[in-house]
This record gives C-alpha cells, structure tokens and sequence, in this order.
C-alpha cells in the first residue's frame, strides 16, 4: 500500500479548514492545518510535506509571499493557491511567482470533490519535471564523458597515425638503406663466380650460390616491405589502361616456367580465345599474378601441376590459380590474407619462408581496382586462389583516361588536351557496307590515327562511341592540341581507304579542348568536346517512324539510334501530321494498318501539303495489303517494303530512298 501524502493546508476559516480536511482526508492524504503564514512557515523546518494549499488571503502574511517563502526554503516545492471568486488575477499572479496550480473555491464547497485529484495531478507534473530533470543530466553527464571518451581516441588514434607513419617511414628508409649494400654484394658475389677476381674452387662456387640465393631473397624481402609500405600509406598510383588477359597471362607464365620445371610441375594457362580485357594496372595485376603462381609452384612438390584459369562472366573477369599441392589447413584459411602470416601447410615441408606479406600485398591491390580475392584449399589436395576485376563499359573506360590524365596534369601542374574527331556521316557507311566491314575501316582509321599522333608515353589513342577517335595527350596545350588536331585531320583527309573493294577517301570534323584553359574536371572536359563537335558535324538523317504498335516503335527507334539516325516516333496519323507541322524530316517510315487514320490517308494528307510534299515516305505493309492502284497512288514515287522485313533490307530502302532524293534535289 502507498505512503499517505503529506499536505500543510494554510486556512484561517475554521470551518474551510475542517472541510478541506476531511475531503483530502478520505483519499488517503495526511493533512496538518496553520491557520496563519508564520505558523505555517515554522513548520517548513519541523516537518516535510509533499504539497502545501495556501489560501490567498490569510490574517498576517498573503498568501503569494507565503508562496516566495516556501519556494525559498524548499525549491520546487509543490505549492497549490486556493483563491475565492474575483481573485482570478493574484491566483495566475501566484502562478507566475511558481506555484504549481490554483483552486476557486466555490460557495457550496463544489471544489472540494475535485480538490484530491487536482492535488495528485500537481504531484506528478512535478514528479515527472523532477524525472526529467534528473534525465537531463544524467544526458549531460554522458554527453560529456563521451565527448572526454572521443577525445581521448582522437589523441589516441592520431598517435597510433603517427607511430605507423614512423614505422612505414622506418621500413621504407631501412628497406632503401639495405639496396645499395645488397646490389654491391649481389655484383661482387658474381664478379668472384664469374672468375674475374681469379681462379675459383667447386665448393667456393656452392657457397657463392647459397649467397646469391638467400641475397636474391632477401632483395624480395624488401620489395615486399616496400610495396606494403607503399599501399598501407595511399601512395599506391594506379596507371590503368585497357589490358588483354591473354598476353598478360602468357608473360607470368613465361617468366616462372623455368623454375616449374626444376621441379617438375606443369605449368599451363586456359584461356579463352577471344580473352578478355580488363581495364586496370598491368604492372600491378601482372605482381599479383606472379605473386599467386609462385606461391602454387612453391608449396606443390613434383612432378604436379599448376593452371591458371581466365573466365568471363557477367560484370567480372574471373581468374584462378590452381594447384596440386600440399594444401592449407582449414585452421590457417581464415589468416590467409593477414600480415606477417606464415604456414607450415603440413608437417616437415621444407619450403622456403618469406615474409608473409605477398598474400596480404595481393589483396590490397585487387582491392585497390575495386576486385575480390579469396581461396578454397583441402590439405593434400591443392589449393585454389581466385580474385575478380570489374569489367568495364567503354565510356566508363574513356572517363577513367580522361580523369587520370587531368590528375596527372595536376600533380605536374601542367596541361591535357583531348583531341576528338569524327567520321562526316559514318552512319551512311554502316547502312550501306555493313557493320563488319565498317568495323574493318575502323581499324584501319584507328592504325593510321596511332602512326599520326606520334605519341609520347602518356598519350593514348582510343576509340568511342558513334566511330569517332578520341587521342588523349597528356601533356599537351591548347596550341599544342591544335597542331595535333590540323595534322590528324590532313593525314586521315589525304589517305585512300578500301571498304569491300571500293577506295575512297572520307572528309572528317575535328575539335580539342584542353584542362585547365577551358574545363576543370573531365566531364566538362568532355562535354565541351561533345558540344563543339556536334556543332562541326553535318546534321544527321532525320526519320520519322509512324505506328500504332508500341513495341515496333521502339525496336525501329532503338535499331535506327544505333546507326546515327535521329529518330522521332508518332503512334499514329493525326500524331505524326501535328509533329510534322513543327519539325522538318527526311524520311518517313509510315505503317498502313492503323486505327482512326490509315497510312494510305496519311501519305495522301503528306503528298497534298506544300511542306511535306517532298519528303520520301516508305509504306510499310503486310503481305497482300498493297491497294496503291485502287487508292490512286503515285506508283512512281511510291516506296514499299513487306512486313516482316531483314533490318538490313531496311536500312538499304532507307539509303536508297536519301539517294533518290538527293538526286532529284540537284
């Protein structure tokens, strides 16, 4: 059962008092009566109350400066005023001066049934106000010790930034220290086993091959410690570029098969024949690589075998190094790819020992090319090591040149230029001579670009999208962009091509725009190239596709996008003769089955409007649904082709068409 509720009750009216007594009384309270202020404040030190009811008017002291008082004794103390009719305006007054809530008290004692409850309500606001309160410290206090515990980690984390900065400073110097010591021991040993310094003995000439060996692994020692050293402080730079697995494969290969073969080990390569290229650091997937196949050949004891596997799949190049080795303990596979982590893959293998970092070094520069590299192993067995490369789209390629080649342009303070040309109206050769043969004159255009630029290391030639050529130059200027620009123009200009037999030479646009001059970061590098370009380009073909049938609409707008046309699309006949109204085609694509306005309407409302009288109109129509004798059509000028058609049959109809046109235009 709760404690009763201490309540000091300041009433000089007998009577008010005895009632209020009573009323509090029957709802549990326990009431003490005063019926002046001093007695009432004398009682402040003999005795706690959880509330006080103070009449405002009493004999000696008002009852708003009683209120002051106990607020002065007792902070926050529960204070109610009981006021009578008219003396609204002294209670909100006591109210301001802090009293927790005021009663009127009514002629037949009506407040009295309400007096209980307004009581407890006052106790608990001032229960929760004290809870929240304490709540709110209690928030301070942790608010302040965490910040101490955050600035206590922030010390501790920039010491630990600094004593690893100290430590890679450390190995990177003794690691540059202990090269120039080690490349005169490693001349020296061989100056005496070449028997330039004299005649040398059999067991000398042992003892000099135990001393070059453990130099050269001691050489290794550093590079491992360097290139950790490297990584673990960001000065890693990687020099991407697009890189053929196949030829990069066939290089490791070529480099470790000499020691596979000292202990008879199979030392294989599958690859598909059309590799696949990644876009990335050849020097630094090359190190992985050798890291890997070395380790395989290290720990398989022969005669055995190691393969190296290249796989494409959907968004990744998948590569993997097989072995059938001795294995790795399932214990040791999760601390494969820590530091300084070395294995005894089973007992008494007497393999040499390194410094546990080639694993490790791996990873971060898989890692570092945004890839993944893990491993499966059972003891006994062999062990397999994998890691993916993202694959990369061409324009993804061609950003990733061009922002390497402004962040090199930063780091010297320099300059770099993109030169960009274009093919006049490439789209004409595709239609006319196909994709494989185009695809062919690309390559040829490409080969003579390279042989023009006369590229210097950084520069780059590739090609994008729509057969333009793009030549990065690395550290060329505007002026220098320009005479790139001329002379590329004049030499691809000049030369006679061959597309399936035919020779001729092609007119090209050509535009540059150089960092820091014009742009400041690669997008708007190459969106000022674009721009320029796109205003020095011939206008493309313009077509109008008409058809009711939504998924042809886009096959043919996509199809026809695809070989440089610019394509709009009606979805039916009143559609395309409003759009016509604002825009000028040269080829309408016009189908004849369609709802509300047949094509045979359309082409006639074409044919009788003085501005689109002209434009080639090519009637698409299904077997048997050609009516031109019935309708009156213009055989003569009437271009057709039967559903379903060849794109190819198509695109030459379109060609034709253009040419006819053209033709009769001159």
């Amino acid at each position: 059962m709760a404690d009763p509720i201490a309540v000091l009750l300041f009433e000089d009216d007998e009577g008010q008092a005895l009632l209020t007594k009573e009323a509090l009384a029957s709802e549990g309270f326990v009431v003490d009566v005063c019926r002046t202020g001093r007695e009432g404040l004398e009682r402040l030190f003999t005795k706690d109350y959880q509330a006080y009811l103070i009449d405002i008017k009493l004999p000696d002291i008002q009852g708003v400066e009683v209120l002051r008082r106990i607020n002065t004794v007792k902070p926050g103390a529960v204070c109610l005023i009981v006021t009578g009719h008219g003396d609204e305006v002294a209670a909100v007054e006591a109210m301001k001066v802090g009293a927790s809530d005021y009663i009127v008290k009514s002629p037949y004692m009506g407040h009295l049934a309400a007096l209980p409850l307004r009581v407890r309500e006052a106790l608990e606001r001032y229960r929760l106000r004290v809870e929240r309160e304490q709540l709110q410290t209690e928030l301070w206090e942790h608010a302040r010790l965490l910040e101490e515990r955050n600035a206590e980690l922030r010390r501790a984390n920039e010491e630990l930034k600094r004593v690893d900065q100290l430590k890679s400073d450390l190995v990177s110097m003794v690691s540059h220290e202990l090269r120039t010591p080690l490349a005169t021991i490693r001349e020296f040993t061989g100056i005496i086993t070449d028997a330039i310094a004299g005649p040398v003995t059999p067991q000398q000439t042992e003892y000099l091959g135990i001393i070059k060996t453990n130099v050269d692994r001691l050489a290794r020692i550093i590079d491992d410690l360097l290139d950790m050293a490297k990584i673990e402080s960001g000065r890693v730079i990687l020099n991407k570029g697009f890189v053929e697995t196949g030829p990069l494969i066939a290089h490791v290969l070529q480099s470790l098969r000499p020691l596979a073969q000292v202990k008879q080990i199979e030392l294989t390569a599958e690859v598909p024949h059309a590799s696949p290229g990644v876009f990335a650091d050849a020097d630094k997937i090359t190190q992985v690589l050798l890291n890997l196949t070395s380790n395989a050949i290290k720990f398989t004891t022969g005669p055995g075998r190691v393969v190296i596997r290249v796989q494409e799949q959907e968004n990744d190049i998948l590569v993997t190094v097989e072995d059938t080795g001795i294995g790795i303990a399932p214990e040791d596979l999760p601390k494969l790819f820590e530091k300084f982590q070395q294995f005894k893959r089973v007992p008494g293998f007497a393999g040499s020992r390194g410094t546990g970092l080639g694993l490790v070094i791996s990873k971060r520069l898989v890692e570092l090319h945004g890839g993944r590299i893990w491993a499966a192993s059972e003891e006994g067995k062999g062990s397999i090591f994998s890691f993916i490369l993202p694959k990369y789209h061409l324009e993804e390629v061609f950003l990733e040149y061009v922002k390497s080649g402004i962040e090199e342009a930063k780091r010297k303070q320099g300059r770099f230029s993109l030169v960009v040309f274009s093919i006049v109206n490439f789209h004409e050769l595709k239609a006319l001579y196909g994709l494989e043969e185009s695809a062919k004159f690309l390559r040829e255009v490409e080969a003579l670009l390279k042989e023009t630029v006369r590229r210097s290391a950084g520069d780059i030639v590739i090609r994008w999208q729509r057969g333009e050529m793009v030549v990065i130059l690395a550290e060329v200027d505007k002026a220098g962009a320009q005479i790139i620009a001329g002379r590329v123009k004049q030499a691809i200009e000049k030369h006679v091509f061959q597309i399936a037999g035919t020779a001729f030479s092609i007119p090209i646009v050509v535009t540059a725009a150089t960092y820091p001059d014009e742009a400041m970061n690669e997008r708007e590098l190459f969106a000022l190239c674009e721009n320029r370009l796109s205003q020095a380009h011939v206008a493309r073909t313009k077509i109008l596709v008409v058809d009711d049938e939504p998924k042809i609409r886009r096959f043919l707008k996509e199809a026809l996008e695809l070989r440089d046309y610019e394509v709009l699309a009606a979805a039916s006949g009143p559609e395309a003769l409003e759009q016509l109204k604002h825009q000028t085609v040269d080829v309408i694509l016009l189908d004849v089955m369609m709802p509300v306005m047949d094509g045979y309407e359309v082409y006639h409302l074409l044919k009788e409007d003085q501005k689109t009288r002209g434009v080639p109109v090519i009637i698409v129509t299904a077997k048997g649904e050609r009516k031109d004798r019935q309708l009156g059509m213009d055989t003569t000028h009437y271009n057709y082709i039967t559903k379903p058609f060849q794109l190819e049959d198509l695109l030459a109809k379109i060609q034709e068409v253009l040419k006819d046109a053209k033709l009769a235009k001159s």
